[in-house]
């Protein structure tokens, strides 16, 4: 899907500046000044053109020049020309500077003008720890001086220069311009590291501030400027643009649907591989695969991931597993997402207003009719509002207040795929005392999905009536060669369509409330304290209303007697508490950050469906159901771990990091006690030893290290249980599940190694690794033993499989000026995946349907998940000879894959776009197979079968059907202009 946007944002300074803006919204182009003033002091002069600009003055309010007064009057014209006409009515120099206008005094002659004075102050960065070594330009005599190391500069200039601009530089931090109106001998400057840097402070993988250096593994970090120019509106698709070694692929076109969130491979058979999610420290509910109940009565199904808002976040943070996942524990192994919401802004008060309106068009690239795209699909459009309100007070106190709505049509007749989204949150942060700071997110998210038919309901669904010929057999029976109808066979076909899909009623409604409360306490300078509590709650209704009208329409019979209503509830609640100490020392050349705490979560997913037939039309609850029926799932997941680690600096350029968690989990079998998970690696800065000169390089860092992390097995899958059922209106027992006393989390054991080079002044950053991943004590499904009594399978520690693959990554910034930027962004990644080891246990089916179709298997010395169906042989007339039962056909795991991306950024224009690519994987094309069955398509088949045995032998050549997956896939582009 193709989305084309235009955005409108007002980024007024104060709320009293919007009313300025407004009112002077006469001017048609950006710095066209609209003046008309008589006598008027200069400072006033100066706020009048502050209120057409984006830029403040800079000068010395105070001084007499200022109180002149002048008259002007200008009908846009250009800023350029205004200060020309001041300079010649008063003796005034100005100059346009990124932070503002700088305003001297043009001649002034006396003494004092030239008496000598100084600015003093210190670098520090956002952990006000000084920067030695950062260069400080004065930018008007182009001349500057170093800080020493402790991060302190000294400048001396005439007293006339005033004001002047500073512009301070160092590797590995964003360039930053400073103005100075007098001398003064304690400025503080605070530079920002750079994304790429590997100064960059970052939580994910430590559970407390550290650097990216003393880091023996790879934290990717996305910051707010990146996601707001990528144009997706999910945060997995936001993702899938920045993130160079994670594959993120949506599993079909409806609002909400899942993703496949795949980096290092599929560490496990049984659970998902989706990875763990804090947001501000908080675990959220990050189901990505169908519920337990219901979850084939409408289309894909819907990801927890869909829900989270976007307009508010400061950065993400991501590792994808080894060791820096480790202090995650039982079940960390497919890697950690941390996402932080804004919590204050600039000084002051500052507003922001967006209206964004698009067309969102549908992708025909896969579609086999050409009808097909005209019968289910049509251009849809989107608009979207959000409100963005945040300040800083004097002493610390800062807030963030977003809101959005969002409606889309989606792009299929009858609106089908329409989505309505509303959320609101907030961010606060307040500094209680000197030792004390309290820090809180709130945010409520409102989802609603209007969703069309699965096709395993049967009968009439949109695509399967289209493009796998089932027109041919549903109502009254169409001609299923889409492309050859006739005008008249065409608009009948079209109405029934039509009118099939009006008649669908299926909903799905999400409410979510996620909150983080967190204090951090430092009782001494170099010892802090962090403590976060905060819950998760989700709710999920999802309805399905198929009524007699409906059945009737679609089956081309009257239907009295079938309506029926189905509703499936799912309330989630997650809890999570979590302490955290740090203790830093320094002890002449070496640094130490020791890292303590614990962890404590519970989560519960409770599901109940009920279900009504023989239900009159009009009906919207199960109440007036000749036949009523109900289910229950429920799940608790407690678990409660520690950890420490050490991470020991040599000189600020080797650093080893050590580690452990113990978790306990009651989902452990009972002869299982704690679960540890150690971690220890190497980081070593080569570029910071004294005999690395090299002009070339910025920075040199090699890494490697090693880390266990794991995967909890599901609730109560080591009980032994006894069931329960009716039988001739009373209560029956018998066997259950089978019980595992020994039952234990799975764990992945990971090496890794790595070289991150920064070059040409950070223009070039690349990034090389190499894992080995290997899963130890793999959850296994085996078939009890028909003695023992117990029908069912029992789960089973006794898998093992392996992954190791490349991981390479690039950035490219060819362009770096004030107004023009130009990033270029590749990735390229290897994945080789094996079960080694099954157990004993024989091959079973993950996904899929019957040995006679296709299944997706999971066997010992094969990747997980593989194809396993009919072979067909034909001879040499074309016509089938021998078919082998169950074979390989291939893998569903690509084997290379990667992101491209590119933004260029030209003053306040935008043009972002990104793509991805893959190689080496293969999936079965049922639509093919299908249509060749029910006659549409002679496609993938010899001639000579067809003349034969007509379409009698089609599941006996599955194979044929089995297509690489091979692409390479634009994903979004993107146009902004801000204003």
């Amino acid at each position: 899907m193709l989305i084309i946007c235009l955005s409108i944002n007002v980024y007024p300074n104060t709320i009293g500046d919007l009313k300025k803006s407004y009112l002077n919204s006469v001017k048609p182009e950006r710095n066209l000044i609209v003046l008309d003033l008589k006598d008027s002091p200069l400072n006033a002069v100066f706020t009048e053109i502050e209120s057409q600009i984006d830029k403040k003055f800079i000068y010395l309010p105070d001084h007499q020049i200022f109180k002149s007064k002048v008259s002007l009057a200008f009908k846009e014209v250009a800023l350029e020309e205004v200060l020309k006409r001041i300079e010649k009515l008063v003796d005034l120099k100005f100059r346009i500077t990124e932070n503002g206008i700088l305003v001297k005094e043009a001649n002034n002659s006396s003494a004092a003008s030239l008496q000598q004075v100084n600015i003093e102050g210190t670098v520090i960065d956002e952990q006000s720890l000084p920067v030695p070594g950062a260069t400080v330009m004065l930018i008007s005599e182009k001349r500057g001086t170093a800080t020493d190391f402790d991060g302190n500069f000294s400048i001396s200039l005439r007293d006339s220069n005033f004001p002047i601009e500073l512009k301070v530089t160092y590797v590995g931090y964003k360039t930053k311009y400073v103005p100075v109106t007098e001398a003064m001998d304690d400025l503080q400057i605070v530079l920002e590291a750079s994304a790429e840097s590997l100064n960059e402070v970052v939580i994910t993988g430590q559970g407390a501030d550290v650097r990216k250096k003393r880091l023996a593994t790879s934290v990717v970090t996305i910051d707010e400027e990146k996601l707001n120019k990528i144009s997706a509106q999910r945060i997995d698709q936001k993702l899938s643009a920045e993130l160079p070694n994670a594959q993120i692929n949506l599993t079909g076109g409806q609002a909400g649907a899942t993703s496949i969130i795949r980096a290092r491979g599929v560490n496990s058979a049984f659970l998902s591989s989706t990875p763990i999610i804090y947001l501000d420290g908080v675990r959220m509910d990050n189901l990505n695969t169908q519920m337990q109940l219901g979850g084939t009565s409408q289309g894909s199904a819907i990801s927890a991931l869909a829900d989270i808002p976007m307009d508010n976040i400061e950065k993400i943070e991501y590792i994808n597993g080894g060791a820096a996942t480790t202090l995650y524990g039982s079940d960390a192994a497919n890697g950690v997402i941390q996402i932080f919401t804004k919590k204050g802004g600039k000084l002051g008060t500052n507003l922001t207003v967006a209206v964004e309106s698009g067309v969102e068009t549908p992708t025909n690239d896969y579609l086999h009719f050409d009808q097909t795209d005209d019968l289910l699909f049509r251009n849809g459009v989107y608009q979207k509002y959000r409100l963005n309100l945040s300040g800083k007070g004097e002493k610390g106190f800062g807030y963030t207040f977003s809101g959005s709505f969002r409606n889309s049509s989606g792009v299929q007749i009858q609106d089908q795929n329409n989505n309505l989204k509303a959320d609101f949150s907030t961010g606060f942060k307040a500094s209680l005392n000197d030792q004390l700071n309290y820090e809180s997110s709130f945010i409520y998210v409102h989802n609603e999905y209007k969703r069309n038919r699965n096709g395993n309901q049967g009968g009439y669904t949109g695509l399967w009536f289209a493009e796998d010929g089932a027109s041919a057999i549903t109502g009254p029976g169409f001609n299923n060669r889409l492309d050859e109808l006739n005008d008249q066979e065409y608009q009948e076909i079209k109405d029934y369509i039509s009118n099939a899909e009006s008649l669908q009623d299926n909903q799905i409604v999400v409410n979510r409330f996620t909150t983080s409360q967190i204090l951090k306490y430092k009782p001494l300078k170099n010892l802090n304290f962090r403590f976060t509590g905060g819950l998760d709650y989700r709710a999920q209704d999802q309805s399905t209303v198929v009524t007699n009208e409906y059945l009737t329409a679609t089956r081309g019979q009257e239907v009295m007697d079938e309506g029926s209503i189905q509703n499936v509830q799912r309330n989630y609640l997650g809890l999570t508490l979590e302490l955290t100490g740090q203790h830093n020392w320094d002890l002449d050349n070496f640094s130490l950050i020791t890292t303590f705490g614990g962890q404590f979560f519970r989560t519960k997913d409770h599901q109940i469906l009920y279900s009504g037939t023989n239900i009159r039309d009009g009906a919207q609850t199960i109440s007036d159901a000749a036949v009523r029926d109900s289910d229950e799932y429920l799940s608790e997941v407690l678990n409660y771990g520690f950890y420490l680690q050490e991470n020991i600096g040599f000189k600020d350029k080797l650093f080893l990091d050590l580690g452990i968690r113990g978790d306990r989990n009651p989902s452990f079998g009972e002869n299982i006690g704690t679960q540890f998970y150690p971690k220890a690696g190497l980081s070593y800065m080569l570029s910071s030893e004294s005999w690395f000169n090299s002009k070339l390089f910025n920075s040199f860092r090699l890494r490697g290290s090693y880390g266990v992390a794991g995967n909890l097995p599901p609730a109560y899958a080591n009980e032994k249980t006894i069931r329960f059922n009716g039988f001739l209106g009373e209560q029956s027992a018998y066997f259950g599940q089978p019980g595992n006393d020994n039952l234990k989390p799975e764990k992945t054991s990971t090496f890794e190694g790595g070289v991150d080079i920064s070059l040409l002044d950070s223009r070039i950053n690349l990034s090389a690794g190499y894992y080995r991943a290997q899963t130890k004590d793999g959850l296994f499904y085996v078939p009890s033993a028909p003695s023992t009594g117990y029908s069912v399978s029992q789960l089973y520690n006794i898998g093992e499989i392996e992954n190791y693959g490349l991981e390479l990554s690039a950035n490219f910034i060819p362009i770096d000026t004030k107004d023009v930027n130009l990033s270029i962004n590749a990735s390229f990644n290897t994945l080789h995946n094996e079960v080694l080891d099954s157990g004993g246990a024989p091959a079973f089916n993950i996904n899929g349907f019957s040995s006679r179709t296709l299944q997706t298997v999971v066997q010992e010395g094969y990747p997980i998940g593989f194809l396993r169906g009919n072979k067909g042989t034909f001879d040499e007339n074309g016509v089938l000879d021998t078919t082998d039962p169950q074979s390989y056909l291939g893998t569903t795991i690509p084997d290379v894959f990667g992101n491209l991306s590119l933004n260029f950024t030209y003053k306040n224009f935008n043009l972002f776009t990104n793509a991805s690519y893959q190689s080496g994987g293969y999936a079965h094309n049922w639509d093919a197979q299908f249509r060749y069955y029910y006659g549409a398509s002679e496609d993938y088949i010899p001639a000579g079968e067809i003349e034969a045995n007509g379409r009698a032998n089609w599941l006996a050549f599955t194979d044929r059907f089995v297509e690489k997956t091979d692409f390479l896939k634009i994903r979004t582009i993107g146009v902004s202009y801000t204003y």
